[in-house]
């Protein structure tokens, strides 16, 4: 059902309850279309990701009870179907209900070469873990969780993150005593079996860098099937700088990008912030993160070797407050769509805001929707068959 019209100016921007409507999204000038929507189910949390055919996959958490006071509940699978603008029916994919962390300890999702979905996600009550699971080829159902780190456990505070390529699966996460920040780094395991299985658990990071403890980390692969790490270090405890790492099959350890200015933060407390990467299919990969408090956009070349480009900081602040939890969409016409929360803590949801960018970088479109993000949550975005984005909150 349409709630109503939020703003027509070089975009016609929808809000919906639950279910986008077809046949109502058009485009009036060079502007991609979009539509905006809040998680269906009431979820909070959402991830949004295109499979290589352009298919839109959701993963979101959903409370067992509606009260602000209780965070248990589980995640949540579906598909949007884009020809009857529906959502496919849910699939739950926790078989144990959990509590909900905060945006840092976010669980996350990737879609293999044969479609199955794999999810890795963080719990930490009775325990810290990290919990995997996949679903079958259909994506009707998944598989009961599997913890997926044993040995290196120590100083957990953070979510995992996930990436697919064909058969391959590399979850990535951080750990190291919380009291040593300079001393936590990144590890992996990779399975090469599309998550049967998986490989002993790698350290990829450089210990010389540390890890900060509370930000959370991305990964992908790049198009030359390199794994792609993006972190935040604690140098001395106090460089809390933008690592970019660059990860091969046959390489240990990986390769880090020279550092730009707007990588680097000197702050001698955890940040927790959020970021992300997306590869371009042909183009190489950007990544969006946060830095002093901004959202920036950061193009990543393939080859490791080669210099970064100067980053970008995407839109000027709302208030005096910070730009949180950035995500990316990038279409066909090479459109990059970057979407965030102005908010005063991780958190807070805040103001949702957007701002598109052409092929060159330019800014198209700032949008404003006077909307806000539920607390504990973000907003997710993703690229619809016609070029047209869209955005979950």
């Amino acid at each position: 059902m349409l709630n109503k019209l939020l703003h027509k100016c070089s975009a016609l921007i929808l809000l919906t309850a639950s279910l986008m409507l077809p046949g109502l999204m058009t485009t009036v000038s060079a502007a991609p279309a979009m539509l905006i929507s809040s998680a269906p189910d009431r979820g909070i949390q959402p991830r949004l990701l295109n499979d290589d055919d352009g298919s839109v996959h959701l993963l979101y958490f959903r409370k067992r009870i509606e009260d602000p006071r209780n965070r248990e509940g589980d995640l949540y699978y579906r598909q949007y179907h884009q020809d009857s603008a529906s959502w496919s029916i849910p699939i739950r994919v926790s078989s144990q209900s959990f509590s909900h962390l905060d945006a840092i300890g976010r669980a996350a999702f990737a879609i293999d070469g044969d479609g199955a979905i794999h999810v890795v996600w963080y719990q930490d009550r009775p325990t810290p873990e990290y919990n995997y699971t996949r679903s079958n080829a259909e994506r009707t159902a998944f598989e009961p969780r599997r913890s997926i780190v044993e040995d290196n456990l120590t100083g957990l505070d953070a979510g995992a993150e996930i990436a697919a390529d064909g058969n391959r699966i590399a979850i990535v996460w951080a750990a190291g005593d919380l009291m040593r920040e300079s001393e936590r780094t990144v590890f992996s395991r990779i399975s090469t079996d599309g998550g049967k299985s998986f490989g002993e658990e790698l350290q990829i990071g450089d210990s010389a860098l540390g890890a900060c403890a509370c930000c959370s980390l991305t990964t992908s692969y790049d198009n030359d099937a390199n794994q792609l790490i993006a972190y935040r270090s604690a140098i001395d405890n106090g460089g809390r700088h933008m690592q970019l790492l660059t990860v091969s099959s046959e390489q240990l350890p990986g390769v880090y990008r020279e550092l730009h200015a707007l990588h680097q933060w000197e702050l001698y407390a955890c940040p927790v912030t959020t970021n992300m990467l997306l590869t371009e299919q042909n183009h190489g990969s950007w990544l969006v993160f946060e830095n002093h408090a901004r959202i920036i956009m950061d193009f990543v070349p393939d080859e490791a070797t080669d210099d970064l480009d100067e980053p970008l900081l995407v839109g000027d602040p709302l208030t005096e407050t910070r730009q949180k939890n950035p995500a990316i969409a990038i279409n066909r016409h090479r459109n990059k769509l970057v979407v965030w929360g102005e908010a005063i803590s991780h958190n807070r949801g805040g103001a949702l805001n957007l701002q598109v960018f052409d092929a060159e970088n330019a800014v198209v479109e700032v949008i404003r929707p006077e909307l806000n993000i539920p607390d504990f949550s973000f907003p997710a975005a993703a690229v619809l068959n016609d070029d047209s984005f869209l955005i979950l909150y």
